[in-house]
């Protein structure tokens, strides 16, 4: 013990009189520890508890029901939102009692019979997307009935300014729709069908798990039948509560349970049976065994499984990063004292003694490090939080800090700092006395053997992540630590790749010294140097290459994830496309003509749209679809789309004159193959006793990919028509050459509300992408410690080049000189690490995203295309110019760094 104290008390005075390099060592380890500090705090305070879970569901309530499917037999997770499925029937079979009970009984009814006696039930649904009037026009909004008054909705609806809606024809807004409509407390908002009615806004609201709702919150009874009975005089069908209906609108009820009573899993089973979901509150903080069963039987074990994935090849990232960044501090700090621990070997001191102080000096600067990450982490997070939940879209159940996994961090962060002082301890240890006294460091040549170890790391490496990314849909039992054989070979499989690119650093040094006879006197200097001293340049490489790998990992994966969200994205016209549909308001459509451009001044060129109809008989009418291949057992069909060249280039945004000769020649324009039939297009429509008739068309191939989705057909009204159809018109669309404010936006909205009430007016924005507070929150980190990361490796090399510095200052090179020379080494550090942690990156950016497409039936693949190029640019070329800056600019000290 005594020894211990002598080895620390060493180390300690030691860090004490070299205080720069001290504190680089530490800002080294303090990185990477104030990163997964910064993500754990994150993700803990994000991930919410069964209670908080439950309170978001259900406010203050008991528990929650929705009607999924009344009819039908349903299973669901212990949270509905965590899966839920219809059980298949056999053709033919009768229904069962509780079904038929279901389908034949109102729903408030039946709950009310199902439920303990006593229970009260609160409507929870959401209402339809209505349009509030703003000072431009109209804005679309959602709606929500909920007294605010009393207790039951906070949780769910948290009231955050102003006073709850007490009296008639008064309302809440949330935060996002009093920026979309420009309103304030205390104005008067107007609901399109509801003008007689205007509701005064008293108070701000908002949902904890989704801040970006833009939503009018009325009091009860005043917003829903009230919409409902404008749709009637508006000749629309009302929304009556009926069961078949409920499951369509997804109706929900908050429920109260008297004293005493409890909703256990055998209610769940129960209300599953009539088709029925149940959140409970109980069953949520105690779920059963057989509630977790069903938990897997739904399919939330594979999402889980991709989810412990990446947090646990994170993690090995993360631990890798923490070495190779605290391995160069530790190589320069046992360089800088060979002298001092050569004095000790000649006192007397023994190999061990030798590398137990440099292992000391591990564990004091290990633990400072350590510590100051975990504070700094943990104080970023806590101060950055309200910037953190608006850009995560949902707030923090609360500011989670466990000690434990702290601790952890910490310790994880403390042990990686002994490994990485570990090899310059062996090597001090084995160094010679005299030349530690005489202060040389004897080069090593570069083994022949690394570099085909290293490929083969890579090749290995990159075919085990990939392997664990797509060896199935399901997750195996675990074999290590909780870990599937499919996480541990993702995992394993980064981590090797990483390391193989490793050992490749010195034989690019060793060949970039020999291109030095090249260059001019500055760059042949810094390249000779840095390659005759391997040992010094190779761990600052090392630091560089984890930190970029870690934020090219955090950068792919975040964009390709984005990229596959929008592939999935269903358009329903071009993107920036105006489209109107009439919906029986024909006769509105020449004012509607005049009066759009004058909103929209840069709408361009109108293509008028039609409905192709099949009339077989007096008042008798049909829809006529196009017929695509067979697709899940039945044929594809979409209905016609009918309309002119103009449609073209609005709707298919195509300018081809192939295209437009063939629709003027009576030919259909066929987007997706699977329309196309041996050249001919075939349209099918339903006549006399349902009987189908189907008619051919010759027909053109383009290729518009996106179009498909939405127009895989297009053919000419005069087309129709000389097929003896009919078609009718449905309205325009327009392809602006600018994009729609959304001002213009809301203006138009209004003058087609007013001048055809049944139209529907949109504009296409395209994929909009939803912010995640973890992803955000690992893209920050993984910034700051690259960025640190760069400066602070750089630095310490060029603290270690004390003496090359010194004798080009005593062979009379000018400052410029050195600064160059010292400029170029630290860019060329940082251009080795950057682009070989990009390729690093890669590794299991891309596995991860092979693993998250597998989990999407038909999701869209992945391709290097969908890199974030102009990042990783940066990355693998800023970095190296502001580490080259920052070198250059570093006072020049010929005598040397006292630190």
């Amino acid at each position: 013990m005594s020894g211990l104290r002598a080895v620390l008390r060493i180390a300690r005075r030691d860090a004490w009189r070299a205080k720069g390099r001290s504190a680089l060592v530490a800002a080294m380890i303090a990185l990477p520890v104030l990163g997964a500090t910064g993500v754990d705090v994150v993700h803990r305070s994000g991930h919410l508890t069964a209670e908080q879970r439950a309170d978001r569901l259900m406010g203050r309530a008991d528990a929650l029901v929705g009607a999924y499917d009344p009819g039908r037999t349903i299973e669901q997770a212990v949270f509905p939102a965590d899966g839920v499925r219809t059980l298949p029937q056999r053709p033919g079979a009768a229904p069962s009692a509780e079904q038929q009970r279901a389908t034949d009984t109102e729903p408030a009814a039946l709950l009310a019979e199902l439920l303990p006696p006593g229970s009260t039930l609160t409507p929870a649904r959401t209402g339809p997307v209505a349009a509030v009037r703003t000072a431009d026009g109209l804005a679309p909004a959602d709606t929500f009935e909920a007294d605010l008054t009393g207790g039951l909705w906070r949780g769910r609806i948290d009231l955050v300014s102003g006073r709850a809606p007490a009296a008639a024809h008064e309302a809440a807004a949330t935060r996002a729709f009093l920026d979309a409509t420009g309103l304030r407390i205390g104005d008067t908002v107007t609901v399109r069908g509801l003008e007689s009615a205007p509701f005064t806004l008293t108070g701000t609201v908002e949902h904890p798990g989704d801040l970006n709702a833009a939503e009018l919150v009325a009091r009860p009874g005043e917003l829903y039948r009230q919409l409902d009975e404008a749709q009637v005089a508006a000749g629309l069908a009302p929304q009556t509560p009926s069961a078949e209906q409920a499951a369509a609108r997804k109706a929900a009820w908050l429920v109260t349970l008297p004293a005493g009573a409890t909703l256990d899993w055998p209610q769940v089973r129960e209300l599953n049976a009539y088709g029925y979901t149940l959140a409970s509150r109980r069953v949520a903080a105690h779920p059963p065994a057989e509630a977790l069963e069903r938990q897997e039987a739904v399919g939330a074990q594979d999402e889980r499984e991709r989810a412990l994935m990446t947090a646990a090849t994170t993690a090995a990232m993360a631990l890798l990063e923490v070495a190779l960044l605290a391995g160069p501090a530790f190589a320069v700090g046992a360089r800088r004292a060979r002298r001092q621990l050569a004095l000790l070997g000649a006192a007397g001191g023994r190999p061990g003694h030798v590398r137990a102080v440099v292992l000391g000096g591990g564990l004091v600067l290990g633990a400072l490090g350590a510590a100051l990450g975990s504070l700094l982490g943990t104080g970023l997070v806590a101060v950055l939080r309200p910037w953190i939940e608006e850009r995560g879209g949902s707030r923090f159940g609360h500011l989670a800090l466990r000690p434990a996994e702290l601790l952890a961090i910490a310790a994880v962060g403390v042990a990686t700092a002994l490994l990485a002082a570990l090899l310059p301890a062996l090597r001090a240890g084995r160094r010679e006395v005299l030349a530690g006294l005489t202060d040389r460091d004897p080069q090593r040549r570069t083994s022949r053997r690394a570099p085909l170890l290293g490929l083969a790391a890579v090749l290995t490496g990159a075919a085990l992540a990939l392997y664990g990314a797509v060896a199935g849909p399901v997750a195996g039992p675990p074999v290590l630590a909780g870990l599937s054989v499919r996480t541990l070979a993702v995992l394993g499989g980064a981590v090797l790749a990483e390391l193989g690119l490793l050992l490749f650093t010195p034989l690019l040094l060793a060949l970039l010294g020999r291109l030095a006879r090249h260059l001019p006197v500055g760059p042949r200097l810094a390249l000779r140097d840095a390659a005759r001293h391997r040992t010094r340049t190779a761990p600052a490489v090392a630091a560089v290459l984890a930190a970029v790998a870690g934020a090219v990992a955090v950068g792919v994966h975040s964009t390709g994830a984005e990229v596959q969200d929008r592939a999935a994205y269903r358009l329903e016209q071009p993107v920036g496309a105006v489209r109107l549909l009439l919906h029986g308001d024909q006769d509105a459509m020449a004012q509607l003509r005049t009066a759009l451009p004058q909103d929209l001044p840069d709408l361009g060129e109108r293509a008028d749209l039609y409905e192709a109809e099949y009339v077989f008989c007096e008042g008798c009418k049909g829809l006529v679809s196009a017929v695509g291949a067979p697709r899940y057992g039945g044929d594809a069909t979409r209905p016609a789309v009918v309309g002119d060249r103009a449609a073209l280039h609005n709707l298919l945004a195509l300018h081809d004159p192939a295209a437009e000769q063939a629709l003027l020649a009576g030919k259909a324009v066929v987007t997706d193959p699977s329309y196309l039939h041996d050249g001919r297009a075939v349209l099918r429509m339903q006549g006399v006793g349902q009987q189908e008739r189907e008619l051919r068309v010759d027909a053109v191939l383009v290729a518009r990919p996106a179009a498909q989705r939405y127009a895989p057909l297009l053919i000419s009204p005069e087309a129709v028509r000389g097929l003896g159809l009919t078609a009718e018109p449905a309205g325009a669309v327009w392809l602006p050459s600018a994009p729609v404010g959304e001002r213009a936006e809301q203006r138009a909205a209004a003058t087609v509300a007013r001048l055809a009430p049944h139209a529907e007016f949109g504009v296409e924005h395209g994929f909009t992408p939803k912010d995640d507070t973890v992803r955000l929150a690992l893209g920050g980190f993984a910034a700051l410690v690259v960025l640190g990361a760069a400066v602070v490796s750089t630095a310490l090399a060029a603290a270690d080049a004390r003496r090359e510095r010194a004798l080009l200052s005593a062979i009379g090179a000018r400052p410029r000189t050195r600064r160059t020379v010292a400029g170029l080494q630290a860019a060329l550090i940082a251009l080795l690490g950057a682009l070989l942690g990009t390729v690093s990156g890669f590794v299991p950016a891309f596995a991860l995203l092979r693993s998250r497409a597998a989990g999407v039936l038909g999701g869209p693949p992945v391709s290097l295309a969908d890199a974030p190029w102009a990042t990783i640019a940066l990355l693998a070329l800023g970095l190296p110019l502001l580490a080259g800056v920052l070198g250059a600019l570093r006072r020049d000290d010929p005598a040397g760094w006292r630190g």
